[in-house]
């Protein structure tokens, strides 16, 4: 039951962590302490370390010489690499998932109309959480654990510049039509369609956030 426990609290920061910097509350580059969370979140120093290390391992935190944890930051060639592999990773999320959702598309339906009404309300803060839903749900339709994963690893290492794009770039808004495009391709059973649509959802968001200022990255 201790360990339990212990699994619990060091989740609950992990989430609390994870949560500041997607707000923009921790930017790129900014040195974090045990102390600061042990304080905040009234949990233990081996708690907030270890914590740290999942975070770390996951891509979101980094360790550096002379500045211990600081929140990752990526440079522009990063941003690129990373946007190579998780374009391939969401059409393969589309494929696998295709013919799982057709099966049974209210789920997928009921997610559009959610982001119609987000987009026309402007509410970016709804779309973003509704846009993760939505990819979600094609990577827990694939049923691949592996998959899941991966991605989620990879989706934490742009957290903060998502962050920043989508408070920023109202064009972000505009990739909806592609997501209705997409909910037309999978209904009609063209799945070709619907991953090359996939595909180019993911360079679209790789061409917003390599539009971001060069504070916004490290030296490559």
């Amino acid at each position: 039951m201790r360990d339990h426990a212990h699994a619990s609290t060091v989740e609950n920061v992990v989430t609390a962590i994870t949560a500041r910097v997607r707000s923009g509350n921790l930017a790129p580059g900014q040195r974090l302490t045990e102390s600061e969370f042990t304080q905040r979140l009234g949990v233990s120093r081996s708690t907030v370390r270890e914590a740290f290390q999942r975070l770390a391992s996951d891509g979101l935190l980094a360790f550096e010489p002379n500045r211990g944890v600081t929140v990752r930051q990526l440079s522009r060639k990063g941003v690129d690499q990373l946007f190579q592999v998780r374009g391939a990773l969401e059409v393969l999320a589309v494929r696998l998932a295709a013919p799982v959702i057709l099966a049974e598309p209210a789920k997928l339906e009921t997610l559009q109309t959610e982001l119609d009404k987000a987009v026309s309300s402007g509410d970016m803060q709804r779309f973003s959480d509704l846009n993760q839903e939505f990819h979600g749900l094609f990577v827990k339709s694939a049923g691949n654990a592996l998959l899941a994963e991966t991605l989620r690893r990879l989706n934490n290492s742009i957290y903060w510049l998502q962050f920043r794009m989508l408070v920023h770039r109202q064009e972000v808004l505009n990739s909806n039509a592609q997501h209705q495009a997409l909910v037309r391709a999978i209904l009609d059973g063209q799945l070709q369609r619907a991953e090359a649509i996939m595909f180019n959802h993911i360079e679209a968001s790789r061409t917003l956030i390599q539009s971001l200022a060069d504070d916004h990255f490290t030296a490559d």
